[in-house]
């Protein structure tokens, strides 16, 4: 599978600090963030992106596994 990783910081940053700005948690932000840059590192280019919907349900499962870990 080819995977192109452009952009993945950029959103990894946006998608920490826009969930860092509504005052959640460090383990929140960071899983909402690894899941942002998830979804464009799997697509190609700016087409990758996620719905919101999408990378909240991803972020949900990261999250637990901090959380238990």
């Amino acid at each position: 599978t080819e995977v192109d990783p452009t952009g993945a910081g950029d959103s990894f940053i946006a998608a920490f600090l826009s969930e860092y700005v509504r005052g959640e948690d460090l383990e929140w932000c960071g899983a909402v963030a690894s899941a942002a840059a998830s979804f464009v590192a799997e697509g190609r280019g700016p087409s990758g992106f996620g719905s919101r919907g999408e990378i909240l349900e991803r972020a949900s499962k990261i999250y637990e596994e901090v959380r238990t870990a």
